[in-house]
C-alpha cells in the first residue's frame, strides 16, 4: 500500500497536547503551544501548508486495548477514518434498539421523561468519539510535529489518549473485517493466515517534536521510539525544548522567559523549516504492508 499525494502542496501537522488553559484553571495558555505555532508559521515560511490540531478542544475516548487480545480485532476504515471501537461522530440516543439518532431529533421524538432516562443510560446514549478527525489530519499530512510537555515524568494524559488511539492507523484492518462485530473467531483467523497483511498508514511521514518542562524532557525519547516502530522518519535537529526552572516560585515568569528564550525560539523556527526541506526531498509516498505489527 503505497500513497502518492506528491502533487499536492506539502502539509505540516501540528498537534498539541497541554490541557492548560487561559480561560481555565491555569488562567495560562501552555508555551509548548506558543513554540508549534511559531514552527508552523516558518513552515507555511518555507512554502508549505500547515493544520494545528488543539486536543483540548476534542473529545477523544481511550484505546479499548482490543489489539491486545488480537493484532485483528484493531480495525480501521478508511473511508469514515475511524477505528471499530467508536462508531459515533455526533452524540446519539437510540429511539429503538436499532435506530441511533442526533440529541435533537431525539428529543423531539421521545418524551421529555424517556428523554433524559435514556441520557443517562449508556445502553441508549452513545457519545461521540472525535478521533477521526486526528486520523484524518495525519493521513493527509506529509510530517508531523508533536508539542508536549512532561507530566510526572511521563506523556501528558491528552497526548497518551490519543496517541494509543493510533494503533488503528498502524496496522488496523479493513477488509474483509470490518462491520462484523468484533468477532474474534474471524480475527484470530485472520492473525494465523500469514499471507494476511497489516497497513502502517503512517509509514515514511515525517516528524518532529517540542517539550516545555520543569521535569526534563523524557517524553520525546519515548515518543521517538514510537513514532519510529510506525515508521516514520524523525528528522535532523528534530527537538525543540524549554527547561523551566524553578527558580520563580510561583512559576508566573515561565511565560514570558520562553518567549524571550532565543535558543528555544531558534530551535522551534528550524523545525518549521527543516521539516518542510526533509519533506521536498522525499519520494513523498506514503504507508506499507507488514506481516506482523
Amino acid at each position: 500500500m503505497k500513497y502518492d499525494i506528491g502533487k499536492n502542496k506539502i502539509k505540516i501537522l501540528g498537534i498539541s497536547s497541554a490541557k492548560r488553559a487561559e480561560h481555565d484553571c491555569a488562567r495560562e495558555d501552555p508555551t509548548s503551544l506558543w513554540l508549534l505555532k511559531l514552527a508552523l508559521e516558518h513552515a507555511r515560511k518555507a512554502g508549505a501548508k500547515t493544520e494545528l490540531i488543539d486536543l483540548r478542544e476534542l473529545k477523544i475516548g481511550a484505546c479499548k486495548e482490543c489489539y491486545s487480545t488480537c493484532p485483528a480485532q484493531c480495525r480501521f476504515n478508511e473511508k469514515t477514518n475511524q477505528c471499530d471501537c467508536y462508531f459515533f461522530k455526533e452524540d446519539a440516543l437510540f429511539v429503538d434498539e436499532d435506530s441511533p439518532v442526533p440529541l435533537e431529533d431525539a428529543y423531539d421524538i421521545l418524551t421529555k421523561d424517556e428523554f433524559f432516562k435514556r441520557f443517562h443510560d449508556s445502553g441508549w446514549y452513545a457519545e461521540r468519539d472525535e478521533m477521526w478527525q486526528v486520523y484524518t489530519a495525519m493521513r493527509k499530512a506529509d510530517a508531523v510535529i508533536f508539542a508536549t510537555a512532561t507530566h510526572f515524568y511521563g506523556r501528558p494524559s491528552l497526548l497518551q489518549n490519543m496517541f494509543s488511539r493510533l494503533a488503528a492507523l498502524d496496522g488496523g484492518v479493513e477488509k474483509p473485517l470490518w462491520g462484523d462485530g468484533k468477532n474474534l473467531n474471524n480475527s484470530i483467523k485472520y492473525a494465523k493466515n500469514s499471507r494476511n497483511k497489516y497497513k502502517q498508514r503512517l509509514y515514511g511521514k515525517h516528524v518532529a517534536f517540542i517539550n516545555c518542562s520543569k521535569e526534563g524532557d523524557s517524553v520525546t525519547p519515548n515518543l521517538m521510539k514510537a513514532c519510529t516502530m510506525m515508521g516514520m522518519k524523525i528528522i535532523p535537529y528534530s527537538v525543540a525544548y524549554r527547561v523551566n526552572w524553578y527558580s520563580d516560585p510561583t512559576y508566573r515568569s515561565d511565560t514570558p522567559n520562553t518567549k524571550k528564550d532565543k535558543y528555544a525560539i531558534e530551535l522551534a523556527k528550524d523545525i518549521g523549516w527543516q521539516i518542510v526541506q526533509e519533506v521536498k526531498h522525499s519520494s513523498r509516498k506514503y504507508g506499507t504492508y507488514t506481516s506482523t505489527i
